[in-house]
């Protein structure tokens, strides 16, 4: 997913977050996502990429376009 870095992307949380640890469930309040099915579409950052690399089970990444 690296490949997508500096480019616009959406940001959907797959699966619920209830029984994940406390790290993954900071990651998705840092993401501005809690529940499933919400998305969010921000830039592709090496923050961003750190964070979805940890939890690609929860998260689904498509680049906007």
């Amino acid at each position: 997913m690296s490949q997508f870095i500096g480019k616009q992307v959406v940001l959907t949380l797959k699966r619920s977050i209830i029984c994940t640890t406390p790290k993954h469930r900071a990651f998705m309040q840092t993401l501005c996502l809690k529940r499933p099915g919400d998305t969010r579409e921000c830039e592709y950052t090496p923050n961003v990429h750190g964070m979805v690399k940890l939890v690609p089970h929860l998260i689904d990444v498509k680049v906007k376009g």
